[in-house]
């Protein structure tokens, strides 16, 4: 039997002795509705506890992931809670029975002392429900203070507490704030540029824990420091170009119109630019000596004025000395005193550095914008062969043509020299076409011309040697009824055909009409040459198909013609045009 079998049967008995026979009864009755309340308590629970066990087992079995594991576990926990259940259901069911009889034996204040008994020890008992329920509950409750602890350490704020020269001056965040304070009273300081003795600054550190409000900025140190020093000191506010201090101002507002201004030069209305100094410029609060305070005009008149400073220029092509002084806006006096020797004669050549000076302003503005432009791309070049042409003697079937590209790309400037661009998009707006250049496969006979590339619907010049020497043009002034090109050369100079076609008409004779000596090559689609006061002819006929550059005759002066010389003249449909549309260039 266990103890707690015993205890509920010292109970009974106790409740037989004390407990009247009339009053057994009223006890049992009272037993058993405490007995039944007792246990709807524990089927309610019970039922709650397994509705949450079939709702946690359906999520479970949706996740599909350790349904198993919990699932047993809160078995375990309800087997567990339903045996403690059971032991007190077991030990209220045998004590009923046993106060009932001690209310009959003992009398009705014997059986109110046998419950006041049990109920005790099967709250308060070693093995009781309090106990039970303050073992499960005291770890939890533990866990939660725990963590509020730690919660509550790590919110709050850790400062240092500075002390510098034996005052407290405030808290601060850590060290490189006192050390960051002691930098800007040394420029505050050494701005008058006098010859003060150092400052030195003894400070002391201490952690403590206090708001995040109440910590002080470098600033404010440094304000706080500057009131220890026996010295006179203002409100103001210190200029400062990037890390430099040029001064204390009580108003900064002109100053900072001036800047504006500045900034204004630089700006257009691309809506994507951005315009700023180099390097930041700022107005500082705060306390600072009274000799370092200066005026706004001379302020404005510092960032408004220029330097001169040294720089190279890189020489490029068609350089000369006096190109290169006009380009940087000095004399050849000026570029001698900065490179000796240098003087009009000079050679220059390609990449050769030239020191100069140029002037800079103050500030340094940088401009970078998205700019939008067209640039040219090159097109490419296709060979086909060509047999009706000899070696050498190419033409140009189709001129190529560059594609054109938009393109957007951010552009930077500094005093508007560009210094950086990086495209960003390119577009093909319009596609190249491709050059095709017909390249002779002929053999090429030794009397003929030299090889040359014409343009497409251009003849090769018909002049060999030297090329001879354009003397009279086509209308030329006082003798508009010139109607070729006179190409003067040295008697005895080969004649070649201008275009591949085929010859009309020759003669030989010494006149022929005041052409003299001429020949005729048709060339298709109504275009015809002529060359004309020719020596002699070469061994040519008429119906004979020549080739560009053929050999067909020999510079002369037959004819109505003053010197050695050929008259050369187009023919479109039998009218004679300019033959200059339809040569290369020539001197």
């Amino acid at each position: 039997m266990t103890a707690f079998e015993q205890f509920l049967k010292r109970s009974g008995d106790d409740f037989k002795n004390d407990v009247s026979p009339d009053e057994k009864g009223l006890y049992a009755a009272v037993a058993r509705a405490g007995c039944r309340l007792f246990s709807v308590f524990f089927v309610l629970i019970k039922s709650v506890v397994l509705a949450v066990l079939f709702a946690i087992a359906a999520v479970l079995r949706l996740l599909g992931k350790a349904k198993n594991a919990l699932v047993k576990a809160f078995k375990e926990f309800f087997s567990t809670s339903g045996s403690q259940y059971g032991r007190y259901r077991k030990a209220i069911n045998n004590g009923k029975s046993e106060i009932s009889r001690i209310k009959r034996e003992e009398g009705y204040f014997a059986g109110i002392k046998a419950e006041f008994r049990l109920f005790g020890r099967v709250v308060f008992g070693k093995r009781g429900f309090a106990v039970t329920v303050f073992n499960y509950v005291l770890p939890v409750v533990c866990c939660v203070f725990l963590f509020n602890i730690v919660s509550y350490a790590t919110s709050q704020t850790y400062a240092l507490k500075l002390t510098v020269n034996g005052h407290f001056l405030g808290y601060i965040e850590d060290e490189t704030v006192f050390t960051d304070a002691e930098q800007i009273i040394s420029k505050r300081i050494n701005y008058t540029g006098s010859n003060a003795e150092v400052v030195n600054f003894t400070h002391d550190y201490e952690v403590d824990l206090v708001g995040y409000d109440s910590m002080l900025s470098t600033y404010q140190v440094a304000d706080r420091m500057l009131q220890l020093l026996d010295a006179k000191i203002e409100s103001g506010y210190g200029m400062f170009i990037g890390e430099d201090y040029y001064g204390t101002l009580l108003n900064h507002t002109r100053v900072s119109e001036a800047l504006d201004n500045i900034l204004g030069q630089y700006r257009t209305d691309n809506p994507t630019e951005t315009v700023a100094f180099d390097k930041e410029i700022t107005f500082v609060p705060g306390i600072y000596l009274a000799d370092s305070f200066v005026e706004e005009n001379e302020i404005i008149r510092m960032v408004t004025s220029y330097k001169i400073v040294a720089d190279y220029y890189t020489v490029v092509q068609n350089d000369s000395p006096y190109s290169i002084s006009e380009k940087v806006n000095m004399t050849i006096e000026e570029l001698a005193r900065l490179n000796p020797g240098f003087s009009t004669s000079t050679e220059v050549h390609i990449g050769d550095e030239i020191k100069i000076t140029q002037e800079q302003p103050f500030l340094n503005v940088i401009v970078t914008r998205e700019e939008h432009y067209n640039e040219e791309f090159d097109y490419d070049t296709e060979y086909v062969q060509d047999n009706s042409r000899y070696v050498g003697m190419n033409v140009i079937r189709q001129n190529g043509e560059n594609g054109v590209r938009a393109v957007t790309a951010n552009v930077s400037y500094i005093n508007n020299v560009e210094i950086s661009r990086k495209v960003l998009v390119r577009t093909t707006t319009k596609n190249p076409v491709t050059e095709i250049i017909g390249v002779g496969t002929m053999p090429r006979p030794a009397n003929s011309a030299p090889g040359a590339t014409v343009e497409a619907g251009k003849f090769i010049w018909p002049v060999g040697g030297s090329g001879g020497k354009k003397t009279w043009g086509y209308a030329a002034p006082g003798y508009s009824t010139h109607r070729g090109l006179d190409i003067s050369a040295p008697y005895g100079t080969p004649v070649f055909a201008a275009e591949t076609g085929t010859i009309t008409q020759i003669n030989p004779s010494g006149y022929g009409g005041g052409w003299g000596t001429f020949v005729v090559i048709s060339h298709g689609s109504g275009v015809s040459t002529r060359y004309a006061h020719m020596a002699g002819i070469a061994n040519i006929y008429v119906g004979q198909t020549v080739t560009a550059g053929q050999l067909i005759g020999y510079v002369g002066s037959t004819g109505n013609s003053t010197g050695n010389h050929l008259h050369f003249e187009v023919l479109v449909g039998g009218i004679r045009v300019d033959p200059s549309y339809y040569l290369p260039s020539h001197i």
